[in-house]
């Protein structure tokens, strides 16, 4: 919210309502930014779903021919490298897309070379030392060395396409980024189905992110065809560097927090668990890519609301409401069909991480907030505030699961023990809301969605489970729990229907200009 006094009425633009907060935008401008930001949630949603598609059945098959230890194996692996890549990548891509004015060609093959000279110096780190990295993780396979040294080439291709990439960010060719984001998709899972049915096991995966990154190499060229020159300007890389460097710390931080993952779960538990481990917490977590569209959306949003408190309040409350609805309804269905969902699409080799999705699925009731809070703190100009809240939470993160590993050496107790540091960041967020923002109410929008999830859990657990074991009677099962959860919905939650309405055009008068939509009706 802006921190300077409202303006005496008298000095109120003319034509504005004697009541209404003078620096607030006027109701048809509320409506078109809501139309706008509800329009960048259809495409960007829209443009996920096809990319969910086909991760979603990619995964879902490659879980039924190959291991948990393969997957667990190759997220040490993809670890290990994204380790040594911290070092070779520095923030330049984000501080060439910072940058206020264009690039010139000598800033941008100064980039590029020493990104090249970066990632061969990983590679080079990678191949001489790998043999004595995979002692961190001694149930990695034999060839667990030469799977590190693979996967550093793969990093090496990668760099080479980060110029091409940020010069279509920076014209904001979205269309053609969301085009190589579909290639590299499809040619990762593709490849990947086609060597496991190969029996290559973990190699599969391995050899699908090579060619992963040779055609991203060639498609990114293809969609901006830029060539480097000979320059490596140390005067030019400064200033870059200096960016660089200090967003290269947020990705530090962020590498941090997870890197407790494949640390603890890997090297203390082995393959077999991470792999259990990191499937449940995909899994769980799946619909949480509505929350990243949502809070992507609404940053723009918010930030041209600011200074009207209730049009502000009123979208972040509606933000978690329609996040809340899908996130719950998900969790609902786990807690009530979770071994269903396991026997008929994954197969009972994943049965032992039920456990794990049902406490992943639980952080979700909370987890799903603070990105969306995050978008609004960031609005309102009080981003250091997240920065410092991500510090405390990786913090605590690491005491609590070296605290529980220590004691308890299961895949249930390491899960547990991460989702205490999600749980209680959540909450800091939602408190630090609440002092900032107090006209949001929360509460109001989610308990719907709660009793909803509670109520379809039972109906799953007690009525559907025992019948629902075939892939038919699996989909009318997960239907009858949709159609419970949005009759709960609806019966519990009347705005829901008020919302409805408001968005069936009102029958008019010939010639009658339409009215200005209301503001629950422009955010429904």
């Amino acid at each position: 919210m802006s921190d300077t006094p409202a303006r005496p009425v008298a000095d109120a633009a003319p034509g504005s309502s004697p009541g209404a907060p003078p620096d607030a935008p006027d109701p048809g401008l509320i409506a078109t930014l809501k139309r706008k930001a509800t329009l960048g949630v259809i495409v960007l949603i829209a443009r996920t779903a096809v990319l969910q598609v086909v991760v979603l059945g990619g995964n879902v098959y490659l879980s039924r021919i190959l291991t948990p230890g393969d997957f667990g194996a190759f997220a040490i692996v993809q670890f290990a490298i994204a380790f040594f890549a911290l070092f070779g990548d520095a923030g330049l891509g984000g501080a060439l897309i910072q940058k206020k004015t264009e690039p010139t060609e000598e800033e941008l093959s100064s980039v590029f070379w020493l990104q090249v000279l970066l990632s061969v110096f990983v590679m080079a780190v990678v191949f001489g030392g790998s043999a004595i990295f995979v002692r961190v993780w001694p149930d990695l396979p034999q060839n667990g060395a030469w799977l590190m040294r693979a996967m550093s080439v793969e990093f090496f291709l990668t760099a080479l396409r980060v110029i091409p990439a940020i010069l279509l960010e920076r014209q904001l060719s979205y269309g053609r980024l969301s085009f190589l984001e579909f290639v590299l998709q499809v040619v990762f899972y593709v490849s990947a189905i086609v060597f496991a049915r190969l029996h290559l096991g973990i190699m599969a995966l391995v050899l699908a992110a090579l060619l992963q990154g040779a055609s991203g190499l060639l498609v990114v060229y293809a969609l901006r065809p830029w060539r480097p020159r000979l320059v490596l300007s140390i005067e030019l890389l400064r200033p870059i560097l200096r960016f660089g460097l200090a967003y290269q710390a947020r990705a530090i931080l962020g590498f941090l927090n997870g890197a407790i993952t494949p640390i603890f779960a890997g090297a203390m538990l082995g393959r077999t668990a991470l792999g259990l481990n990191n499937w449940a917490q995909n899994t769980a977590y799946f619909p949480l890519k509505l929350v990243d569209i949502m809070g992507r959306v609404s940053f723009p949003l918010f930030s041209r609301l600011q200074n009207d408190k209730e049009a502000f309040a009123t979208s972040l409350e509606r933000s978690v409401q329609i996040c809340a609805m899908a996130i719950l309804f998900f969790v609902g269905l786990f807690f009530g069909l979770g071994p269903n969902v396991i026997h008929v699409i994954y197969t009972d080799q994943w049965m032992p991480a039920l456990p794990l999705l049902l406490v992943y699925a639980s952080i979700t009731t909370l987890g799903f907030l603070a990105p969306l809070i995050a978008a609004a703190l960031d609005a309102i100009g009080k981003p250091g505030i997240l920065l410092r809240l991500s510090i405390f939470w990786t913090a605590l993160n690491w005491v609590v699961v070296i605290a529980v590993m220590a004691k308890w050496r299961t895949p249930f107790a390491f899960a547990v023990g991460y989702g205490v540091h999600v749980v209680v960041g959540n909450l800091a967020v939602v408190y630090v809301m609440l002092k900032l923002m107090p006209d949001t109410h929360l509460w109001p929008r989610v308990r719907a969605s709660l009793v909803a999830a509670l109520a379809t859990a039972a109906l799953g657990h007690w009525v559907l489970s025992p019948w629902a074991m075939r892939p038919w009677s699996f989909v009318l099962a997960v239907l009858a729990s949709l159609l419970a959860f949005a009759g709960v919905l609806i019966l519990l939650d009347r705005s829901l229907i008020k919302d409805a309405m408001a968005i069936i055009p009102a029958l008019r008068k010939k010639g009658e200009p339409p009215a200005a939509p209301s503001v629950e009706a422009a955010q429904a």
